[in-house]
C-alpha cells in the first residue's frame, strides 16, 4: 500500500510541474499545447508519467499514440529501451520512434521526433520520462543541442 500511495503521489507531482510548463509556454502559446515530444523509458519515473498521460489528456493528438503499432510493440517487447512521442503531422507510427539504447534515442529517435513536432518559430517542449542517469545525458544533448527543428 505504502509504495501505491508514493507512485501515485510522485505522479500528482509530476502533473503539476507539467501543467507549469505548459501554462509558461513551454509547448506552444501560454496554456496552450501544439508543439510536444515525450521520452519514455520503463523505469519507474518513466511509468509514473505515462500513466499520469495516459489520464491527463492536456497533448493534442497523443492518444492515438498509444494505440499505434511501435507504442504497442514497445510496451509488449524488450527490444526497445525508449520510446518517443510526438505532435506534428503525419500517422501515429511515424509520430512514434524506438531506441533500443541511449546512442540511438540520442542519435536518431530523438532528433526525428525533434524536426517533426518543432516549427520555424516554435522548438517542441521536451518531457523525460526517464532514469536519473539517462535523463541527464539527454539534458545534456539538449543543452548542447545539435537537435533543430524543421
Amino acid at each position: 500500500m505504502g509504495e501505491a500511495k508514493r507512485r501515485n503521489r510522485q505522479g500528482a507531482q509530476a502533473v503539476g510541474e507539467l501543467q507549469q510548463r505548459i501554462d509558461s509556454g513551454e509547448f506552444g502559446a501560454a496554456g496552450v499545447v501544439s508543439h510536444w515530444c515525450v521520452v519514455l523509458d520503463r523505469s519507474p519515473r518513466g511509468r509514473s508519467i505515462l500513466l499520469a498521460l495516459r489520464q491527463g489528456g492536456r497533448f493534442p493528438g497523443l492518444e492515438p499514440l498509444f494505440e499505434a503499432e511501435p507504442f504497442r510493440f514497445w510496451e509488449a517487447s524488450a527490444l526497445f529501451d525508449f520510446v518517443v512521442l510526438c505532435s506534428g503531422e503525419g500517422s501515429a507510427d511515424r509520430r512514434t520512434q524506438l531506441a533500443a539504447d541511449e546512442a540511438k534515442l540520442l542519435k536518431t529517435a530523438l532528433p526525428t521526433a525533434l524536426a517533426r513536432a518543432g516549427s520555424a518559430q516554435q522548438r517542441a517542449g521536451v518531457v523525460l520520462a526517464l532514469d536519473e542517469a539517462s535523463e541527464a545525458k539527454v539534458q545534456q544533448a539538449l543543452a548542447e543541442s545539435t537537435f533543430r527543428s524543421r
